[in-house]
């Protein structure tokens, strides 16, 4: 179940990559994030894919991200549900694990704003009144358990209606949910249990095609402490799109991506990653990113055999690279990092 479901991220993520013609922003400017954009696409296409992703910085130096997902495949395969954990220096070791499920496995309460790919895998409650996030499983041997409780939630925003649209009539859609919260609760790996507080980020993802149709990399970051800053910036060749927010005076400031670029890059799992990256924005300053810490590379591949691999990588295009870790920001602001690159 699991290789089905790397198989099913990689798609998601990215793949083939026709022509880019133009890509056209939402419209307006910040608003108010409500259930619907929380809630799942309501009529999803044969290749729809939808990520709601938590980022999660907790004491003692341990890093999160928690992916739960739905995703459709078109003739390739059955449409599935699931959910991934990517887990940094914790008692100074890394771990991902991820689970897979049938279709028929995801749910969604509005009145309790519940989403769940299993029993044990849930998220709860809609920001920033409450929310509650979930994960259990085994796997290898081993027992994974978050169990997290979300406080003092900065409002979540949208850019206008969130979507990008593209040639062709495809559609990327991006919601910033929780831009900044305090968490608590209890991250356990086997018999290793552990109390943990810390910042929490979630954002909410949604294509109607795979991923890698429209881009080549994307550069998350959330600043994780002061002030609520973060954002979601893709790059496909000289073409960008996604946005960031930024709290100035109390009020969540729009960062609209106009350039990316880099001035210095190192090797990493066979690929050039940006050491240091500079966003150009519309209207401010340019943000500064720099990777201070580097903590985990996965394929997204990883499990499969070879075999599954190179069948998978030429139905790709190439194999998506996660790189997870601690940054910079503007050289004074401690931050962490996401990128998806492929590699082709």
């Amino acid at each position: 179940m699991t290789r089905a479901f790397v198989a099913a991220i990689s798609l998601a993520l990215l793949s083939s990559r026709p022509c880019l013609a133009a890509v056209t922003a939402p419209t307006g400017e910040l608003r108010r994030d409500n259930l619907t954009d929380y809630a799942p696409e309501p009529g999803p296409g044969r290749a729809h894919n939808e990520f709601w992703t938590y980022q999660l910085r907790l004491n003692d130096g341990i890093q999160v991200q928690l992916n739960l997902s739905r995703v459709f495949f078109g003739k390739f395969k059955d449409p599935v549900c699931g959910a991934d954990l990517a887990l940094m220096n914790f008692a100074g070791r890394n771990y991902f694990v991820a689970r897979e499920y049938p279709l028929k496995n995801f749910s969604w309460n509005p009145a309790t704003a519940r989403l769940a790919v299993h029993d044990d895998i849930f998220a709860e409650g809609l920001p920033p009144r409450a929310h509650h996030v979930t994960f259990s499983t085994t796997k290898g041997g081993h027992d994974y358990f978050l169990d997290l409780t979300f406080e003092n939630m900065t409002p979540g925003v949208v850019w206008g209606d969130g979507i990008f649209r593209f040639g062709g009539g495809d559609q990327a859609a991006l919601f910033l949910h929780i831009p900044k919260a305090r968490v608590r609760g209890w991250l356990a790996v086997a018999r290793d249990t552990v109390a943990v507080r810390g910042f929490g980020w979630m954002d909410h993802t949604r294509q109607t095609q795979f991923g890698t149709k429209f881009m080549d990399a994307g550069y998350r970051y959330a600043v994780t402490t002061g002030r609520a800053e973060g954002g979601y910036f893709f790059q496909n060749g000289s073409t960008v799109f996604g946005y960031g927010v930024r709290e100035e005076n109390g009020v969540m400031t729009l960062l609209k991506p106009t350039a990316i670029t880099s001035s210095e890059r190192t090797s990493w799992g066979g690929l050039a990653v940006p050491k240091r990256l500079e966003f150009s924005l519309l209207g401010h300053a340019p943000v500064i990113l720099l990777r201070t810490e580097d903590r985990q590379r996965t394929s997204i591949l990883q499990e499969l055999s070879s075999l599954e691999r190179f069948g998978a990588k030429v139905y790709l295009g190439g194999e998506v690279l996660g790189y997870r870790g601690i940054a910079k920001i503007d050289d004074s602001m401690s931050a962490i990092y996401a990128f998806s690159m492929v590699k082709r």
